[in-house]
């Protein structure tokens, strides 16, 4: 933390223990400001006259800025400000009524910024336009009426003065509301200047031109044989420039100067305004000011807004490139997954048959084994890639997530270890969320052990899920997002955190900021994929040391849920039924046979689409399911589905692959009702699932 920084925490830390001593000091600091500025600006008297010269009533921006700011609390402040100033010049009634008017002006142009939506920023052309023309002038209304009607009706001045009392405090009211109001919000909540040494130069000749032109009417002024000579003017370029180059704080800095000067010479008897009575004077003080003030800030915020725009297009120029970068590298590894798993499939299933067939104390077991661990752990790694590229087969269910959180519970607390403190909180109101069980579970799990990773030392780990309802403005600058109501799930840590650099990688597979052999890169990219895939969205916050939190935006889901129960035993479920296997692979297709041989099936096999066809369309012949790929050499497995239930109404079919395709399902995701079995699979997994299949009750399509 700053120097600078370190008092104001230590300030806010102060006001939040002690809400109504900050409230005191508050409401004494805005009185003490208002009254000052007050007495200020009536200094300035024509001579000799005696009327003060000033156009702005710059207290009035105190006013206006305190109630955006702090409210309604910090009103008595105003007040007493007001009344310590007309206190010594009017009557204590119209001192009373006045201070009333300074707070309903305040208050009024608060609740107007507020109902069109003003922002503070001044970074949008129609803010300076709502402030000038919209805000100031209808609360300055409100504060004159009041004002300079209790003042006549209680002999503060003559009552033929009336009309120029009020004109004239309406006037300054609304010029101080917009020069002050606009001073304070670019110098607290605009974008700050972004300074360089070519920035410095050219501001350094800003300042010096406006000393120059203030030296021409000022001291020169007397040198000009006519003085129907517009140099007042002369600063208008000068305000354009500050709002072109530097933005609202440029703009409403070189304004406030100007109007200080302004009305300085103005008071002194010389500059382009004297030639005019006092009156008329301050109007055309008012006028040009105003002027200055619009046109100025205008340009500033029409910068501000090109910036925006570009920045931007920056970043979805970015986001497109980063996208279509997923997309290739999600195509590559989604095409050697898919056969890469028809190898495994194939390995997997002959280790099982040739441990099955040794002796429990043979020595060439323990290699087997290791052999079939191996290709579970090549498995896992494939499957990961499935879930980045978006093309593994997703069954989705509609389910609580709540009660999927509590059920991972244990899990998660075996994970993370003794030195992070866990915390689990379910808040969402409605969790029913439509995904793959199994698919949210690794989210979970690879979240969770990402932020243990990031708290070497330990610290805290919150995992919660929350409400959350997305409109327009929320999902613009998420392109995958859209609006609508959600499922949150959060996962918040107290880790080490990330800078940029890395966050803008953190999804890409195989990046990782771990050492050599601690972390293959694909956590994160594989809970990506599963989010995307599930027509979800997932955004991150981080910072270097202070922590990480990833959200997971899950569309909420009406129905009930659905109940995920377990698969069973051990043993391998055995059938006698006839199955029609259709399969290109020869290894895949081999294996598959001999595991269904085993388990009691008879089998007939196909090593292309058409073959399956072929054969079932033998009236001689009775299927009772057919164990169909996906993805064929000549035709696509639903194609083949469709054809056999067309000749046979009452075939199963169970489907299989490394991966899907557009052909049976959009993005990715198989419609429910469609029995998919995920490859490399086990002859357990093989015979349970095809139990399953054969046991459901007749529902007459595929």
């Amino acid at each position: 933390m700053s120097q600078a920084a370190a008092p104001l925490a230590a300030a806010r830390k102060w006001a939040a223990d002690s809400p109504r001593a900050a409230t005191v000091v508050l409401n004494v600091l805005v009185g003490l400001t208002y009254w000052s500025l007050a007495e200020l600006v009536l200094l300035p008297t024509a001579h000799p006259t005696g009327r003060t010269m000033t156009a702005i009533w710059p207290s009035a921006g105190v006013a206006v800025v305190t109630a955006w700011f702090f409210g309604l609390r910090a009103m008595p402040g105003i007040a007493l400000g007001s009344l310590a100033v007309l206190g010594t010049r009017v009557p204590l009634a119209a001192a009373l009524v006045g201070a009333a008017g300074v707070v309903l002006e305040a208050v009024i142009d608060q609740r107007l910024m507020k109902w069109w939506k003003f922002d503070d920023r001044l970074e949008r052309a129609v803010d300076p336009m709502i402030l000038t023309l919209g805000v100031a002038p209808v609360g300055a209304l409100a504060a004159a009426t009041l004002g300079a009607g209790s003042a006549a009706l209680l002999g503060a001045y003559p009552s033929s003065d009336l009309a120029y009392g009020w004109v004239i405090w309406w006037l300054r009211n609304w010029a101080g509301v917009v020069l002050v109001s606009a001073l304070v919000f670019a110098w607290t909540r605009s974008r700050p200047i972004a300074w360089s040494w070519m920035r410095g130069v050219e501001m350094a000749a800003l300042v010096a031109i406006v000393l120059s032109t203030w030296q021409l009417m000022f001291g020169l002024w007397e040198a000009f044989g006519t003085r129907h000579v517009p140099l007042a003017f002369i600063f208008f370029p000068i305000v354009g420039w500050a709002g072109l180059r530097f933005g609202a704080r440029g703009a409403s800095t070189i304004v406030t100067l100007v109007a200080v000067f302004a009305t300085a010479i103005a008071a002194l008897g010389v500059g382009p305004f004297t030639a005019f009575t006092v009156q008329f004077t301050q109007v055309l003080l008012f006028t040009y000011l105003m002027l200055s003030s619009l046109s100025g800030q205008m340009l500033g915020a029409v910068i501000a807004e090109r910036d925006e725009a570009l920045a931007r297009r920056l970043v979805l120029e970015e986001q497109l490139r980063h996208s279509q970068k997923m997309e290739a590298v999600g195509r590559l590894a989604g095409g050697i997954a898919h056969d890469f798993n028809n190898l495994l499939t194939a390995i997997i299933g002959y280790t099982e048959i040739v441990l099955t067939s040794l002796d429990p104390k043979d020595e060439r077991r323990a290699d087997a084994e290791e052999i079939g661990r191996a290709a579970m752990r090549a498995a896992d790694l494939t499957r990961q890639m499935l879930a980045f590229s978006r093309r593994q087969v997703l069954q989705p269910k509609i389910i609580d997530l709540n009660i999927a959180l509590g059920k991972v519970e244990p899990m998660l607390r075996r994970v993370i270890g003794e030195d992070i403190v866990m915390t689990i909180a379910p808040r969402s109101s409605h969790a029913l969320v439509r995904v793959d069980p199994g698919q949210v579970e690794q989210v979970i799990m690879n979240l969770v052990v990402n932020a243990r990773d990031a708290m070497p030392q330990g610290g805290r780990l919150t995992v919660e899920t929350s409400d959350a309802i997305l409109d327009e403005a929320a999902t613009a600058e998420q392109p995958d997002a859209r609006p609508g109501s959600y499922v949150v799930l959060s996962v918040t840590d107290t880790g080490v955190g990330m800078p940029p650099e890395v966050r803008s990688r953190i999804f890409e597979p195989y990046f990782t900021t771990k050492e050599v052999g601690k972390g293959t890169g694909l956590g994160l990219s594989t809970v990506y994929g599963i989010v995307r895939q599930s027509d979800a969205h997932i955004s991150v916050s981080s910072e270097v040391g202070l922590g990480t939190t990833f959200r997971v935006f899950l569309p909420r889901a009406e129905a009930e849920a659905q109940v995920v129960g377990d698969t069973g035993g051990e043993k391998l479920p055995e059938g006698t039924e006839h199955v029609l296997l259709v399969e290109d692979d020869p290894s895949v297709r081999r294996l598959s046979k001999e595991l269904l041989t085993r388990l009691g099936y008879s089998v007939t096999e196909a090593a292309s689409g058409r073959a399956g066809l072929a054969l079932g369309s033998d009236d001689t012949r009775h299927f009772d399911l057919a164990l169909c790929d996906v993805i064929l050499g000549d035709m696509s497995g639903p194609s083949v589905a469709e054809a056999l239930q067309a000749l046979r109404p009452s075939i199963r079919v169970l489907y299989m692959s490394g991966y899907t395709d557009e052909a049976i399902v959009k993005t990715g995701v198989l419609d429910e009702g469609k029995p998919f079995l995920q490859k490399p699979f086990t002859p357990l997994q093989l015979a349970r699932k095809i139990r399953e299949v054969l046991d459901e009750p007749e529902t007459g399509s595929l």
